[in-house]
C-alpha cells in the first residue's frame, strides 16, 4: 500500500528557512507523529474575500498605479465585478492589498522572504461562453419588417413567431441579413415575440389554430355551485394536488385527486378547464384529470393587490357559512414546520391557524421553521374548523418587495404573444441557438419585482441565486447553469454571463479561478512565481517530510511496484522496512537528507538487481544523485505544486534546497524551470562538480 502523507501541504509556494531542533521519532510504523512546522520566515495561503475586490479597488496606491497607466475605470471595475480582469492585473493591484495595515489582514507584519499564495477570481478563466458574453454581446430586436419577410405577407402576420412561423426556423436567417460584419464566435441576445397558437386570419388557405384557441374568460368572479364551465384562464399557483386557475373574474382552486405532474402545467400557463363546480371545504373547486384539460403557452401574470389579512380577519373567514372562490391575500405569520406541515400563526388570531395547502417543494425550500414570513397566495379552504388554507405562490421577509409578473399581449385575433430572449453564436457559416445558456426574459425580471429589465450589481448577486433556486428546485449537487442578464452600472447596460454551481444547495457564481504568489522583499510585497524550498535537516520536520514522502511514494510507485513489489514496507526493493526512505536516490522523510553513499544503494536494492554492476562507488553516488535531481525530485514537485505555470516572458524557477549524505552532511541545491502548467525540467545543481551533470539535460 502507499503510506499516505501526514501532512497535507497547501498548494502553496513554500520558502523554509533556518531550522528547528528534532522532535522525538517513533522507530515503529503504526503511530507516527505529524511533523510540526519547521520556523523561519511565514508562509501562507489567502483566497479574497467578497469585500477584497472593494478594498483593492479603494487603496491609494492602487489608484495612483492605475491612474498612471490609464486603467482607473479598469480598477473601479474590480471592485464593481467581483473579479479580476486578468491574472496580470490581479498581479498588479494585490500586493497593496498584502501591504495595507488597516484591513485587519496580518501580511504587513510577516518578513522578508514571507511568500503568500493569493486566489482570487479572474474572469480570463472563465468558461468561454461567459467570456465569449461578457466581451460584448449586443441585443437585436425582431422588428416589424423582420416579421414581415418570416410571414411572407405584408398583410396577413402578427408580430410574433407561432407554430407555423417558428422563431428557430427565421430567426437564424434574420440574423444572417441583418448582421452580416459579424465575426466568428460572436454572440447576440435576440429579443422576440412568440405564440403558442397560429393566427385565424379567416379563409381556407391560412394556417389554422393548432390547438383550441385560448381566450380569456370572465367566469369565476360568479360561478355558483354544480354549474358546468368552460374557463380559459391563467394558472397562478402550483401544488402537489393541482393548480389556481384564475380568469378576468377571479380564481378556483383545480384538484386532481392522485398523478398530478406539476412538470405538466407550468405557472403562468394558459389553460382551458372543462368541468363541474363544486365544495369541499367550504372552497369552490373543479376536479380535474390528467389529459382532460388544455395546456397552452407559459406567459406572465400581474398578480391583484392581495388583500391583507390579520389575525382577527382569519377568525372571521373561518367561521364562513357559504362557499366562496380562491381569494389572493397577504398574511404575516411564523411558520411551524413538522414533517409535511407546514403551519403558521398570525399575531391576534385566537382561534385561526394558518396552513400551507399541499405545499410544492418549492415553496418547501424557501422557508425555515421558526422564521416569520409575509406569506402570498389563495385563501382556498377551511378545514378542522380552525385552519385558514393557502395555496402559496411567493415567500418573502417581511416588509420585502414581492415579486410582480405580467403578460405582454401581441393581438391577432385571440392569440397572445410573448416577449421572450435567446442567445444565438455566430460559428463563421450560420447563427445557431446556444442551447446551454438561459437568457432571462422580460417575465422573470418582473417576477423578481424589477419593472426596468435590468439588473443592477446587488440585484444580480442577489436575484439570480434566488431565480436558480425557484426555477431548478430539482437541481443535483455539482450541476452548473450559466444565466445571461441585462446589467445596469454606470448609467449603462449591458448584456452579462455568468456560471452559477450547486454546492452544499447554494447556487454560487463561478468568477474563474486564478492563483499567484507574492514574496516579501525589502519590505514590500511583489509577484513571485518563482518558488524557493528549503528542507531542513531534521526529523519529523516539515517541509522536509512532505516533501521527500512524496519522493519515497513515486519510487515505489513508479520503480518498485513494476518490479513486482506490493507494499511500500516490505523492505525487499528500493525502500525500507518503515516505509519513509527510498535508496533509489537517497531521499530520506526519516532522517531529512538524502543519503547517496553506495554503501546504503547496495545494501537496499533488490535481490538480483544489476543497475549497479561495474560501478564503483564513486559511479554509484552520482547515478543516485542524477536520479533525485532529474527523476524523483523533479516529480514529486510536480505533484506537490501542479498548478505552477509559466509567466510570460519572465523565468520561473523551482529551487529546493536541501542535504546531501554521503558519511558527511553538505549543503546542496537543484534548480528547475517550469516549462509548462505543472511541468518542469532540470536545470542545474550544486551536488556535483561543475560539468559532471552535462549528460543530464
Amino acid at each position: 500500500m502507499k503510506l499516505h502523507k501526514s501532512i497535507l501541504l497547501p498548494a502553496a509556494a513554500m520558502l523554509v528557512l533556518g531550522s528547528c531542533s528534532e522532535n522525538a521519532w517513533n522507530d515503529h510504523l503504526d503511530g507516527f507523529q505529524a511533523p510540526t512546522a519547521a520556523e523561519g520566515v511565514t508562509t501562507a495561503t489567502y483566497v479574497l474575500t467578497a469585500a477584497d475586490y472593494s478594498t483593492i479597488a479603494s487603496l491609494d496606491a492602487n489608484k495612483t498605479l492605475a491612474e498612471a497607466a490609464g486603467e482607473s475605470d479598469a480598477l473601479a471595475a474590480i471592485g464593481t465585478n467581483g473579479c479580476f480582469a486578468t491574472e496580470e492585473q490581479a498581479q498588479k493591484y494585490i500586493p497593496a492589498l498584502l501591504a495595507t495595515t488597516d484591513k485587519n489582514l496580518p501580511y504587513f507584519t510577516y518578513n522578508n522572504e514571507s511568500s503568500v499564495k493569493v486566489s482570487y477570481n479572474v474572469s480570463s478563466a472563465l468558461p468561454a461562453i461567459v467570456k465569449g458574453v461578457n466581451a460584448g454581446t449586443p441585443t437585436y430586436k425582431v422588428t416589424t419588417p423582420d416579421y414581415i419577410d418570416a410571414w411572407g405577407d405584408d398583410e396577413e402576420f402578427i408580430n410574433a413567431f407561432c407554430p407555423s412561423v417558428p422563431a428557430a426556423e427565421f430567426i437564424p436567417e434574420i440574423l444572417e441579413e441583418k448582421m452580416k460584419d459579424a465575426a466568428a464566435g460572436s454572440y447576440v441576445v435576440v429579443n422576440y415575440n412568440e405564440s403558442s397558437a397560429n393566427p385565424d386570419f379567416g379563409g381556407d388557405d391560412t394556417p389554422g389554430p393548432s390547438k383550441p384557441v385560448w381566450n380569456e374568460t370572465n367566469l369565476l368572479g360568479s360561478v355558483t355551485l354544480d354549474q358546468n364551465v368552460e374557463i380559459h384562464g391563467i394558472v397562478t399557483a402550483i401544488n402537489a394536488r393541482g393548480f389556481v386557475l384564475s380568469d378576468k373574474g377571479g380564481s378556483i382552486l383545480c384538484y386532481q385527486a392522485s398523478g398530478f405532474d406539476q412538470g405538466l402545467v407550468p405557472l403562468y400557463s394558459q389553460v382551458i378547464v372543462k368541468g363541474k363546480v363544486s365544495a369541499y371545504n367550504k372552497g369552490y373547486q373543479i376536479a380535474i384529470n390528467a389529459g382532460e384539460y388544455e395546456v397552452g403557452e407559459v406567459g406572465a401574470y400581474t398578480y391583484p393587490a392581495p388583500v391583507t389579512v390579520d389575525g382577527a380577519a382569519m377568525d372571521a373567514a373561518i367561521a364562513a357559512t357559504e362557499d366562496f372562490t380562491a381569494k389572493y391575500v397577504k398574511l404575516t405569520g411564523t411558520l411551524s414546520i413538522s414533517g409535511n406541515y407546514y403551519n403558521f400563526t398570525v399575531a391576534g388570531a385566537e382561534t385561526a391557524q394558518g396552513s400551507f395547502y399541499m405545499t410544492p417543494d418549492f415553496i418547501k425550500s424557501q422557508v425555515e421553521d421558526g422564521q416569520e414570513y409575509d406569506i402570498y397566495g389563495y385563501f382556498t379552504s377551511i378545514s378542522g374548523g380552525r385552519y385558514y388554507n393557502i395555496c402559496v405562490t411567493q415567500i418573502a421577509q417581511p416588509g420585502a418587495k414581492t415579486a410582480i409578473r405580467s403578460i405582454k399581449r401581441v393581438s391577432a385575433g385571440s392569440i397572445v404573444a410573448v416577449e421572450k430572449n435567446l442567445l444565438y453564436q455566430y460559428d463563421g457559416n450560420a447563427w445557431k441557438n446556444v442551447s446551454d445558456a438561459y437568457v432571462l426574459n422580460p417575465a422573470d425580471y418582473q417576477a423578481m419585482g424589477n419593472t426596468y429589465g435590468s439588473l443592477s450589481q446587488a440585484q444580480r448577486d442577489k436575484d439570480l441565486p434566488i431565480f436558480l433556486k425557484q426555477n431548478y428546485p430539482y437541481a443535483a449537487e455539482g450541476d452548473t447553469k450559466t444565466l445571461v442578464y441585462t446589467y445596469y452600472a454606470n448609467s449603462e447596460t449591458s448584456n452579462q454571463a455568468r456560471e452559477y454551481v450547486l454546492q452544499d444547495g447554494v447556487w454560487s457564481a463561478n468568477l474563474g479561478e486564478g492563483v499567484s504568489q507574492f514574496t516579501k522583499v525589502d519590505g514590500e510585497w511583489v509577484f513571485n512565481p518563482s518558488i524557493v524550498i528549503t528542507l531542513p535537516y531534521a526529523r519529523n520536520t516539515d517541509p522536509s517530510y512532505t516533501y521527500y514522502m512524496e519522493c519515497v511514494n513515486w519510487v515505489y510507485e513508479n520503480i518498485c511496484v513494476p518490479m513486482g513489489d506490493t507494499s511500500l514496507t516490505s523492505g525487499k526493493y528500493f525502500i525500507d522496512y518503515r516505509g519513509n526512505a527510498e535508496f533509489y536516490s537517497g531521499a530520506s522523510a526519516f532522517y531529512g537528507n538524502v543519503d547517496v553513499r553506495a554503501s546504503s544503494a547496495l545494501s537496499h536494492c533488490p535481490e538480483g538487481y544489476t543497475g549497479y554492476d561495474g560501478l564503483t562507488d564513486d559511479e554509484i553516488t552520482l547515478l543516485m544523485k542524477k536520479r533525485f535531481c532529474t527523476e524523483v525530485m523533479l516529480h514529486a514537485l510536480e505533484a506537490l505544486h501542479p498548478d505552477v505555470k509559466p509567466a510570460g516572458d519572465m523565468e520561473v524557477t523551482i529551487t529546493v534546497n536541501f542535504t546531501v549524505y554521503d558519511g558527511g552532511s553538505n549543503d546542496a541545491n537543484v534548480v528547475y524551470k517550469v516549462v509548462g502548467p505543472g511541468q518542469l525540467e532540470y536545470v542545474s545543481t550544486t551536488c556535483v562538480e561543475p560539468g559532471e551533470d552535462s549528460d543530464w539535460k
